[in-house]
């Protein structure tokens, strides 16, 4: 994980954002997920301002221009985001899906 960048760690931040706000409730589990990869990214205040910038739309494309392996590290953070409240809701797998189509 050491290895994506920091706009790739900004599109992913963008899209676990995405899912987790997904089926209109923010659970508990969600947050701590949230939290445990800011921390493995390294994620600081300043980098989530900046993160904000980035759009859906740009999100997807930094993702879609990963490498194979950043890509499958990005999957499974976000389906781990989608499982974290043990429910995976049907529009947090459409936004999993949407990326990865």
């Amino acid at each position: 994980m050491n290895n994506l960048t920091k706009n790739e760690k900004y599109a992913i931040v963008n899209i676990l954002s995405q899912i987790m706000k997904a089926d209109g409730i923010i659970h508990p589990k969600e947050e701590e997920y949230m939290d445990n990869i800011y921390s493995e990214l390294e994620i600081t205040i300043t980098d989530l301002e900046d993160a904000a910038n980035i759009d859906e739309l740009q999100a997807k494309l930094i993702i879609d221009e990963m490498n194979t392996e950043n890509r499958n590290c990005a999957r499974s953070m976000f389906v781990g985001m989608a499982e974290s409240d043990g429910y995976v809701h049907p529009k947090e797998s459409a936004i999993i899906n949407q990326i990865f189509k």
